[in-house]
Formats: structure tokens, C-alpha cells, sequence
């Protein structure tokens, strides 16, 4: 919703004007000023419009009234979403800007002090307040809210980037009943009157999900708080963003506890304190959860197996582990930053009832509530306590986790020694295997030369007497005969048959040799030039 939008509702016939919040705001605030409020003013639009407001038809704002038990109302409403539960408490739904402007109506014709509280919630813990932005302007403008409100309210919306914001928001402002008025020389007096304030606070808290995943059954979970509290108009505005039901609960009934005086000073500062309190109560139960889970990643660094050899596989650990102990230290990390940001809050919010306090001591009618006063002082100090126990109990646990880490790094570093020895040993025995290879192979080669040279031996033997038994095996046939009368070598007429047999058979034997060799090479060659062609791309040709 852009600002002109906005300015296009004034209607001069007498209804109801509407001021832009947060720009206007510089008409109450002396060092607010018109640039401060442009620029608040287009920041809320652009963050609406991205992930903030929902739109004009989903809206769903409870708005519960406190008044005096035996005051009556100013007029009958006729919407019907409005209702008296008891008597002393109305609560209506505001789905409009028309039920939001008859809500008001309503306020302003009743007479008795009020104590009004504004449940602003999403449709789910990620999703888009239901309130639109119309709707939201008009509201905090005719409250009016604090501008510094909107730091608040950027805090909830979508999530739309991974990193969470977990900065921490407070703010408080005691009122000046004319912060317009400078000094001047004719005031003889001090103008003393009860003050009010304005207070605002985002604080972020643990809560089970109920949910199956993840495992751990807690989810960090944040609320907005402001608070205005105005004597003058016997009024004080309560504004609550993403509240639990349980803590709905405790507001009703306190507030409905004490109707007979729903402005009640020291009321006011005790509901802070039980909104801070109600918000820390699973710090306890959290911080015993992750000491539990803690205790079995223990487990694996002080009683894990050093023996390589070990049977048992869930008594061994290895970088994984050290991931997941690094990962619960970042949890821890952030629980304890979560935690000093309420031990912040609770701090300022102390320290303003302080200063209230000293404020409030002046007038005589106040006096009464001085014992309250320092009793919501005094619980706020075992808050704190409390709140430093949880802290100290983090801190040692991220003490502890940062020994366990460096144990089973010491033992992974352990264990990679005791495997790299096991290594080298290995490789010991395989060299000094090779070694023994060597030694057996070297003998092979000196028997190996020594049968060549038997080979050779053989071979000049054979060379020397192969032609003398080949002439004696050719003489030893009917082919040749000695005539003992006439002492002369008789040759056989058909001597013809040996050579032509023996030139047969070799021919025969050389020429299949020869084919024989040229069938395996040309084979050869073939399959040559076929795993070319498969190693270029090529497809292998079919045969």
C-alpha cells in the first residue's frame, strides 16, 4: 500500500481521518523527523509487499478488551464478530478495515480505564502476518505506536534467505506529556504528573514442535512485544506478533484476574515480567536435552576402540563424528547467543522500571505501589539468576565439546599413524617379497646361460655330425651297394624315386609354410586396421 493510497482516505464530510504511520510519527516525537518517516514509511511498503502483509482479504486480528467489571459500554456493537466473554473483557476478530474502524469507535465511547491486547499472528511459523498493510498503518496510527516499532515488525514475515535474522531489538521511550515545550524563563515550577512509556522488544525462545522431523524436538521460535502505556487516557495498548497459545492463555487469565483495575501500574511492568519469564521456561528441558545428547558423543571420544582390528563397529569413530560434534557446537553457539539476548531484555526492562520508578516515587499517590514496584525488581533479579545459570551451563558444555573434539581428532590422528604403519609394514613385506623374486630370478638367468651354452654346445655338435650321419643314413639304403671284387660303389638304376620323393615332400612342406605365413599375416593386418578404425570413431565395417 503506497502513501497516497493512504492520504486519498481523508474525507471532509467528518469521518474518520487516517494519519501513515510510520511517517506521521514525527508529529509526536521532537527528533523524528518527515525524512525519518519517508523513509520508514517506503521500508515498510517494500517489505510488505515482498514477504510481510498478507492481502486486504486475510485478515485475522483478535483484539481483546479489558474494563472495569461494573462499567458498561459506550455502544452495542453489531458486527458479529464481536463478543463479551465475561463480564469486563470483549474481544472481537478484526477482518476489515471496516470492523477495524468500528473497533475503534467502540473504544472511544467507552468510558472506563482500558487495557486493549492485539494478537497479530501468521498462518504458519514462516508464513505472512494476517494483518494487511491498510489494516496494519491504520491500527498502529490511531494507537498511536512507536515508530521504532517497525524494527520489530521487519523481524517476521517469509523467510526468504537461508540466514536467520537473530539481531536483538529493544526499545523504550518514558512519554513527555508536551515534548514540544521548550524552557522559558517565567516557569517557577516543576509540571510533575504521572508519565507513560512506550516499550518494544523482539525475544527468541525454544518450543517443542510436536512434529516427527527433524529429531530434535525443540524449534526456536520468536515474539514481538510492544507496549504503551498511557496514564492520561487511562489506557495501556498491548501488541503481541506470533504469541503461543500458552502465553495467551497466562495474558487472559491475568488480565481477567485483576479487571477491576486493568491499568494498574505496577500490573503493567508484572505482565513483562511474565512474558519474559513464560519465554525462558524450556531453556531447562532444552539444555538437559542437548546434555543428554551430548553425553553419547562423549561416549565415542572417552570409549572408543584404538585396535584397528576391532570387531565391533559402532565403538569406532571417524571424521564424521567430528562433523557432528562441530555442528553441536554451532547449536550451542547459538542457544548462547539466544540466551544473552534475553538476559538483555530482561536487563533493560529492569532498568526502565527503575527509572520509572524514580519517576513515579514523586507522586504522592503512587506511594502505595512502591512495594510492588520492588518486588517485580526482585523477581527480575532471580530471572537474571536464572538466566546466567543457563548461560554458565552452555558455556561449559562448549567447553567440553571443544575437549572432546581435539580427543577424537587425537585419536583419528592415532589411528591414521597406526594405519600408515600397518602400511609401511605391508609394503615392507611386499619389497622384501620382490627382493626374494629378484634373488630366485637372478639364479633362473644364471641357469638359463648355462643351458645356452649347452644349447650352443649341442648345436656345434649337431652341425659337425649331422652331415656325416645324413651321408652314412643315404648309404645305409639299397640305393648303394660296394662291390667287394672290384672295390667300386655300385648306384641303383632307380635311384631317381629317392629325390624325386624327397624333393616332393619338401616342396609340398615349404609351399604350406609359406601359405601358412601368409594367411596369419594378412589376418593380422586385417585386425590391425579394424581396431584403427573402432579407435578413430569410425563404425567397424561388416564382413
Amino acid at each position: 500500500m503506497g502513501e497516497e493510497s493512504t492520504e486519498g482516505m481523508n474525507d471532509p464530510s467528518g469521518e474518520r481521518v487516517w494519519q501513515i504511520w510510520p511517517r506521521d510519527c514525527a508529529r509526536e516525537d521532537r527528533l523524528y523527523t518527515a525524512v525519518d518517516g519517508k523513509h520508514d514509511s517506503n521500508f515498510l511498503s517494500d517489505i510488505a509487499r515482498d514477504r510481510l502483509f498478507c492481502d486486504t482479504a486475510k485478515n485475522l486480528v483478535t483484539a481483546n478488551v479489558y474494563t472495569s467489571a461494573g462499567a458498561g459500554w459506550g455502544r452495542v456493537s453489531t458486527s458479529g464478530e464481536e463478543f463479551e466473554d465475561v463480564q469486563g473483557k470483549r474481544s472481537c476478530i478484526i477482518r476489515s478495515p471496516d470492523d477495524l474502524e468500528n473497533h475503534l469507535d467502540a473504544l472511544l465511547l467507552d468510558t472506563p480505564a482500558q487495557t486493549i491486547s492485539y494478537f497479530i499472528e501468521p498462518q504458519y511459523s514462516w508464513g505472512r502476518l494476517q494483518i494487511s498493510e491498510e489494516v496494519a498503518r491504520r491500527l498502529f496510527s490511531s494507537l498511536p505506536v512507536h515508530q521504532q516499532f517497525i524494527s520489530i515488525v521487519s523481524a517476521f514475515g517469509e523467510k526468504i534467505s537461508p540466514v536467520e535474522q537473530s539481531y536483538l531489538t529493544y526499545f523504550d521511550r518514558i512519554q513527555i506529556l508536551n515534548p514540544f515545550r521548550t524552557f522559558r524563563s517565567t516557569d517557577s515550577a516543576i509540571f510533575t504528573q504521572t508519565c507513560g512509556y512506550d516499550l518494544g522488544y523482539l525475544y527468541k525462545y525454544v518450543d517443542l514442535h510436536g512434529r516427527e522431523l527433524p529429531k530434535d524436538p525443540f524449534v526456536i521460535r520468536q515474539t514481538g512485544v510492544y507496549h504503551k502505556y498511557d496514564p492520561q487516557a487511562k489506557r495501556s495498548v498491548w501488541i503481541f506478533i506470533q504469541p503461543s497459545e500458552s502465553l495467551k492463555e497466562r495474558l487472559d487469565a491475568l488480565f481477567s484476574r485483576y479487571k477491576d483495575n486493568p491499568v494498574d501500574l505496577a500490573l503493567q511492568i508484572e505482565i513483562h515480567f511474565l512474558v519474559l519469564t513464560h519465554a525462558a521456561k524450556n531453556w531447562r528441558p532444552y539444555i538437559k536435552y542437548l546434555e543428554d545428547k551430548f553425553d553419547k558423543i562423549t561416549e565415542k571420544g572417552f570409549y572408543s576402540n584404538l585396535d584397528l582390528e576391532a570387531d565391533s563397529p559402532g565403538s569406532k569413530i571417524n571424521f564424521k563424528d567430528v562433523r557432528e560434534i562441530h555442528f553441536f557446537m554451532d547449536k550451542l553457539r547459538t542457544i548462547l547467543q539466544l540466551i544473552q539476548m534475553d538476559t538483555q531484555i530482561a536487563k533493560k526492562v529492569q532498568q526502565l522500571l527503575r527509572r520509572l520508578r524514580n519517576r513515579w516515587v514523586q507522586e504522592t499517590a503512587l506511594n502505595i505501589l512502591t512495594p510492588r514496584l520492588e518486588d517485580v525488581c526482585d523477581r527480575f533479579e532471580q530471572h537474571l539468576y536464572d538466566l546466567s545459570g543457563h548461560e554458565s551451563r552452555i558455556n561449559m558444555l562448549i567447553m567440553r565439546a571443544n575437549d572432546i573434539s581435539r580427543l577424537v581428532q587425537q585419536i583419528i590422528e592415532y589411528r591414521t599413524g597406526q594405519f600408515s604403519q600397518a602400511t609401511n609394514s605391508k609394503l615392507n613385506g611386499l619389497v622384501s617379497n620382490a627382493v626374494g623374486q629378484g634373488e630366485s630370478i637372478h639364479i633362473l638367468a644364471r641357469k638359463g646361460a648355462k643351458d645356452t651354452k649347452m644349447m650352443k654346445l649341442f648345436t656345434i655338435f649337431t652341425v659337425i655330425f649331422l652331415p656325416g650321419t645324413f651321408i652314412a643314413s643315404i648309404f645305409g639304403t639299397n640305393f648303394f651297394a660296394f662291390d667287394t671284387d672290384s672295390n667300386r660303389l655300385i648306384v641303383a638304376s632307380n635311384i631317381w624315386i629317392y629325390f624325386l620323393i624327397s624333393c616332393a615332400i619338401t616342396c609340398s612342406l615349404t609351399a604350406g609354410w609359406i601359405v601358412y605365413r601368409r594367411v596369419k599375416r594378412r589376418s593380422r593386418h586385417s585386425l590391425e586396421g579394424a581396431n584403427g578404425k573402432i579407435a578413430d570413431g569410425a563404425p567397424e565395417s561388416k564382413v
